[in-house]
């Protein structure tokens, strides 16, 4: 189990080290749009996790993975979509593609996965779109 992460949570407003991976599920999990909006956990140097949103029970997960190379993804519902949905984060509306917007309780198991391992794996029913610089 992976007990050593970096983590900013809008909701504490600063960063903490050294969390355990279930501390920052617990964060994820409760995200609101309104008052938590953003959590973005590292693991040293290796891989970022960034959760944000919560409005409409929808967010934006995003991990990279920066060795042996710096790799983008987003968890995505499908592969494209031509319409935008908006999430709050840090008091700010963003429009996103919809598919980019993923509902939050599909996301928390997935997310657990990631803080337990450092791995991205296959999730059911969602998919992770590789995002190019």
């Amino acid at each position: 189990m992976l007990n050593d992460w970096r983590v900013y949570m809008d909701g504490t407003g600063e960063e903490q080290k050294h969390v355990a991976w279930h501390e920052v599920l617990k964060g994820i999990a409760q995200l609101n749009g309104i008052s938590h909006t953003l959590v973005h956990a590292a693991y040293g140097d290796h891989v970022d996790l960034v959760v944000a949103g919560g409005n409409h029970g929808k967010v934006l997960v995003q991990w990279k993975e920066h060795e042996p190379a710096e790799r983008h993804f987003v968890l995505a519902t499908d592969k494209q979509s031509a319409l935008m949905s908006n999430l709050v984060i840090e008091g700010e509306e963003i429009a996103f593609p919809a598919n980019w917007c993923v509902p939050l309780e599909q996301v928390v198991p997935i997310c657990g996965d990631l803080l337990r391992s450092c791995e991205k794996g296959e999730p059911d029913k969602l998919l992770w779109l590789p995002v190019e610089p």
